[in-house]
């Protein structure tokens, strides 16, 4: 009984515990202590080869193999241990200091113990990415090979209810003026946590309208905080120019909802849905209008007008630090300045009178494509580039299958978007979203988010066609 109970839950639960112990620290965007975020890696990684998830009809011996034979043949694996190998020498090749040239009066940072090796100013820091990306492989690998759908339902639904739960207890902290979650609301630039909200309120949303057309029992936990709870703390927590993209995605979705469960439940039900998400609006929409009227929604929203005048200070600060972030890497092209490299070497690649603008969020580049560019270089820019890529694969071949073949369900004959499962929908929306904001603020600085993005993008495929349906192909 217990040997059945830990193949089937034993798994996904390590998986989610590898996406929640960032939570913890979702104030912060600076690295946290990585050892139990390690350990939780090296745990998981070794439960997934003993103890993997048991299909119908297969021995646990079974499973072991075809687990096996998975890793071994998944490029992730390997990209992953490449990219595990980077960030650990920049670890062991870490430690370098600020030293001043008086013959030439300026100031820079001593070599490392092998100048030709990746390397990293700061030791912790370094530690830090060794047990981030060690724990964003693992995750991948343990989605990919060794989980079960119904696991991977349940994984997402079990996130985005933890999820809500802490856009509520932060939310509720911010309205108490605690610190910092009510600097963290009224903050006007780049907002992880509220992109953070704002990406598993659309998962939610996904896997909220996946429940009601599969007549899932206990979908009120899953609406209250995987909804409504991630919806208040995307409202107070997202930035100015991402209050508006989130807010007409989650109306655009709630559309979705009403339309998609239309031949799966009955017309009261679906009526239902639809005054249960009216008076959901229209619940929130009073609350920050008349209950709360000096809430950080509005106050962030004010700030936002002009339009053109935030637009410019923003791309004014933004270029700064897009000039800062370049001039480092020409410095160092191939292996970057290592792990929270930018924080250091900014304030040698600008003018003492522009580190002013710096000084506010000097972590962050607002740009992290560019700061991955900067901080790993070409070598490793590149071994993500090709991560993403090799979770993007299965994704896109499995959506060309569903859209040649089409659905074999209550679904079939409708348009593509109501073909394919909420999940998938959602999923691909929510990481599009965080993909396209990253190209004008920072939100995988948040180490919650970027393992969400990962956890996300590896369980997609589980919910698209895997082979052809006996059904004619499109014309």
């Amino acid at each position: 009984m217990m040997q059945k109970l830990l193949t089937k839950y034993g798994l996904v639960a390590h998986a989610a515990l590898l996406v929640l112990f960032p939570v913890l620290f979702i104030t912060r965007t600076s690295v946290f202590n990585p050892s139990p975020l390690l350990w939780l890696s090296l745990v998981a990684l070794e439960l997934m080869v003993l103890l993997p998830s048991v299909r119908t009809g297969e021995t646990l011996a079974g499973a072991r193999q075809r687990v096996v034979r998975g890793l071994s043949r998944d490029p992730f694996l390997y990209i992953g241990l490449a990219i595990v190998g980077v960030v650990l020498i920049q670890w062991c090749n870490s430690g370098c200091k600020l030293v001043y040239l008086p013959d030439a009066d300026v100031w820079q940072f001593s070599l490392p113990p092998f100048a030709w090796l990746p390397f990293s100013v700061e030791t912790r820091a370094a530690a830090g990415y060794v047990s981030v990306f060690s724990a964003c492989i693992v995750l991948g690998l343990i989605l990919r090979v060794a989980v079960s759908t119904g696991a991977k339902r349940l994984l997402l639904q079990a996130l985005a209810e933890v999820s809500g739960g802490v856009a509520v207890y932060s939310v509720w902290q911010a309205c108490q003026g605690v610190e910092p979650y009510a600097a963290k609301a009224l903050a006007h630039g780049t907002a992880p946590m509220g992109t953070f909200f704002g990406f598993w309120l659309v998962l939610g949303i996904g896997a909220f309208v996946d429940a009601v057309a599969r007549y899932q029992r206990g979908m009120l936990p899953l609406f209250v905080l995987g909804v409504v709870g991630n919806l208040l703390g995307m409202l107070f927590f997202a930035s100015a120019l991402a209050l508006p993209v989130y807010g007409v995605m989650a109306a655009l979705l709630f559309i979705y909802a009403i339309v998609y469960v239309g031949p799966h439940v009955a017309k009261h039900v679906q009526f239902k849905l639809f005054l249960v998400l009216l008076v959901t609006t229209a619940c929130v929409v009073l609350f920050l209008v008349f209950i709360l009227p000096g809430n950080p929604v509005m106050v962030k929203m004010k700030a936002a007008f002009p339009v053109t005048a935030c637009w410019n200070t923003l791309s004014g600060i933004k270029s700064l630090r897009t000039t800062a972030a370049l001039g480092i890497w020409q410095e160092h092209p191939w292996m970057g300045v290592g792990a929270d490299g930018f924080r250091h070497f900014a304030g040698l690649a600008v003018a003492g009178k522009d580190w002013v603008m710096l000084k506010t969020d000097p972590d962050c580049v607002y740009n992290d494509c560019l700061q991955f560019l900067c901080e790993f270089g070409v070598l490793g820019t590149g071994l993500l580039l090709a991560a993403v890529i090799a979770l993007m694969v299965p994704i896109c071949y499995r959506a060309r299958i569903a859209w040649k073949y089409g659905a074999n369900d209550e679904n079939s004959g409708r348009l593509f978007l109501l073909q394919i499962s909420p999940i998938v929908l959602t999923g691909v929306l929510a990481t599009l979203l965080c993909f396209l904001e990253s190209w004008f603020a920072s939100p995988f600085r948040s180490y919650s988010l970027f393992m969400s993005w990962t956890c996300v993008m590896a369980v997609l495929p589980a919910f698209l066609p895997e082979r052809a349906f006996p059904a004619a192909p499109r014309a």
